[in-house]
């Protein structure tokens, strides 16, 4: 394709070598871990396309409640709102008011996959994001909303037969009846579906372009960006106790958030 610009034939370069690097650790002798898919990922596609306001990690995602998510393969956040509050090599601690996106990677994706992510989300998305347990219950109580800004979510497979519905244009029903919180899935080199304008949209895969791959990428991105611009507790002049909410005493916590239950 003559027409095509350099950074559409870079992108599609850098997708291409992050799938072949992925295909390439499956043919080892041992089999290919997930965490080594997630580097991968994470190293090849998103740190070269997010600004450092973003921050990368994996662990799991908590409200001023305690109440905690599953761990999640990709996190990313806003550095300017609130840092991980446990972080090691390994795992960390994400307070919801800075979480911008949730992005599960799946070495074989099956369809046992895609119903446990769209568990996983639906928790964090309906139980962590409720406003009831949020910093911001008073603000909003009059606005009719049941959750605070809720994070995007989307799911990647590197092989795999996924389910077969979705490899072609008629999947957007199933994905209707089992993937309510989930906002975008791709399995390279076959399908991706992403949400737009609250219809699913299916995209094939092109053997020149990647562009199942690229559209998810994207997709995830450009909505992490516009998020990241509409958080509820924007960077505003106002002081506000986000640290103390979470580090001090639990029982003035557990206080704090009947009194704003009652306002509501």
């Amino acid at each position: 394709m003559s027409n095509r610009t350099l950074i559409q034939i870079h992108t599609t370069a850098i997708i291409k070598g992050l799938y072949e690097r992925a295909m390439s650790l499956n043919t080892l002798d041992h089999k290919v871990t997930k965490g080594e898919l997630r580097e991968l990922f994470v190293s090849e596609i998103l740190e070269q396309f997010l600004t450092d306001q973003f921050g990368i990690g994996t662990g799991v995602v908590i409200n001023q409640a305690g109440m905690q998510s599953a761990q999640i393969d990709i996190i990313i956040y806003d550095k300017r709102v609130l840092p991980p509050l446990i972080k090691n090599k390994q795992i960390g601690i994400y307070p919801i008011e800075s979480v911008l996106a949730l992005i599960e990677v799946k070495s074989n994706l099956r369809k046992s996959d895609i119903e446990k992510s769209e568990d996983n989300f639906s928790y964090v998305l309906r139980k962590i994001c409720h406003l009831d347990y949020s910093y911001d219950a008073r603000k909003y109580k009059k606005t009719g909303k049941s959750h605070i800004y809720r994070p995007v979510c989307g799911l990647i497979g590197f092989y795999g037969k996924g389910v077969a519905k979705l490899r072609t244009s008629d999947g957007s029903d199933w994905l209707l009846e089992n993937a309510e919180h989930i906002h975008a899935v791709c399995l390279m080199k076959s399908y991706s579906w992403v949400i737009l304008k609250n219809k699913w949209r299916f995209t094939p895969h092109d053997h020149d372009t990647f562009e199942e791959t690229k559209r998810f990428i994207a997709i995830m991105l450009d909505n992490i960006r516009t998020r990241s611009t509409k958080f509820p507790y924007r960077l505003e002049d106002k002081h506000k106790d986000w640290l103390s909410i979470y580090t001090r005493d639990q029982e003035k916590i557990r206080k704090y958030f009947e009194r704003n239950s009652q306002d509501i």
